[in-house]
């Protein structure tokens, strides 16, 4: 059956939106997000935390332009949360997992042996996964790569292959030169995607946005948010944060063309300065698509994103939109869990350190199993 494709949504709606995480995925809601992931034992858990806008204490950063920066950092602190606590998870059952290995290795060794008259070490709480030190400095870093190969890099190499006279050149040149910066930026950025997609757990996280993207489209359409009716729908979505990219770099090529072409110091400093216009720009463009979606001209300017999603999207299987689902319900509370479906195991958020002879700990501060 051919899949269903997007759907139009109503202008006064909240949108749900979210990411995917490593084995799940993270939805947002008006108060709340929530990040669903599973297990290698294929049990299902869920955290799930209350946030407060930035832009619901100050009015003025629902302004336009702005609200689109301010939804972008606000939008990477909870996807670095959420991958933080997918990341957690999955150490800390690995974790658990051999401690298990170790009890019954040396249980198995016989009695008077050297590694029986070894002291026990006294047992040490661990962090359950990388730790928000960690973790900060890898955003710290993983943003400041992003920055070099797809803010600076491109405007350098267009520089040095289109080297500018010292008398000078014409206007038609200097856009010239900004329209292939655009076009090597989107070259870095593909082959960037295509050579992460190599990896194995890189492509499950893509099918994991594909769930996410199918969810989404699935409750938009009116559908009862069900598994089946899920696969039925397309894993592309015109909000999605890669068709975001596309159109931050077709406004970098319009706005860089009002700024010629300056020494290159001059250039670098202004592409950095342009950043927060550019993504606000770009913000307002996703949003209006994403709001009028049986629009002809929404469709038309929706296309380059929806093209783009191709490659960091894949088609989910039955377990991976079921995680999805667990994480929707998690934060909107007209969407149920479907018949068959049982409630995930909620863990808090971000997830406690546990040494490990600990069994894990629930939200609700009990012990499991």
């Amino acid at each position: 059956m051919p899949e269903k494709p997007s759907c139009r949504t109503d202008e006064g709606k909240h949108f749900y939106g979210g990411q995917a995480v490593i084995e799940g995925v993270m939805m947002r809601g008006t108060d709340r997000y929530a990040v669903a992931v599973r297990r290698a034992d294929d049990e299902v858990v869920l955290g799930e935390k209350s946030i407060e806008s930035f832009s619901d204490k100050h009015p003025w950063a629902k302004w336009p332009l702005i609200r689109g920066n301010v939804s972008m950092i606000e939008g990477l602190v909870l996807g670095f949360a959420g991958l933080q606590f997918s990341a957690d998870v999955l150490a800390q059952e690995e974790q658990v997992r051999l401690a298990e290995e170790a009890k019954a290795q040396a249980a198995q060794e016989p009695p008077g042996s050297p590694a029986d008259s070894e002291e026990p070490a006294a047992e040490q709480p661990e962090p359950a996964g990388l730790g928000p030190v960690l973790m900060g400095l890898t955003a710290a870093l993983g943003t400041a790569i992003a920055i070099g190969l797809f803010v600076l890099l491109p405007t350098w190499l267009v520089g040095l292959l289109m080297h500018k006279p010292a008398e000078g050149g014409t206007y038609g040149q200097d856009v010239v030169r900004n329209v292939v910066e655009g076009g090597v930026r989107l070259l870095v950025l593909v082959l960037y995607v295509l050579g992460i997609s190599m990896m194995q757990y890189v492509r499950r996280v893509f099918q994991n946005h594909g769930a996410e993207h199918a969810t989404i489209n699935c409750y938009e359409s009116g559908e009862p948010v069900t598994v089946a009716n899920c696969l039925r729908y397309s894993a592309l979505h015109p909000r999605c944060g890669t068709a975001f990219l596309l159109v931050v770099i077709v406004v970098k090529i319009i706005l860089g063309c009002f700024f010629g072409w300056p020494v290159l110091w001059l250039r670098m400093l202004i592409r950095l300065a342009l950043l927060p216009i550019v993504a606000g720009i770009a913000y307002e463009i996703i949003r209006w698509a994403g709001r009028h979606r049986d629009s002809a001209f929404s469709r038309f300017l929706a296309a380059p994103g929806m093209l783009m999603q191709l490659l960091t999207t894949r088609r989910p299987d039955a377990q991976q939109v079921e995680v999805a689902i667990q994480a929707l319900a998690a934060v909107a509370p007209e969407v149920s869990l479907p018949d068959g479906i049982t409630p995930a195991r909620k863990l808090p958020l971000p997830l406690q350190a546990q040494t490990a002879e600990q069994p894990p700990v629930a939200a609700d501060g009990q012990t499991e199993g």
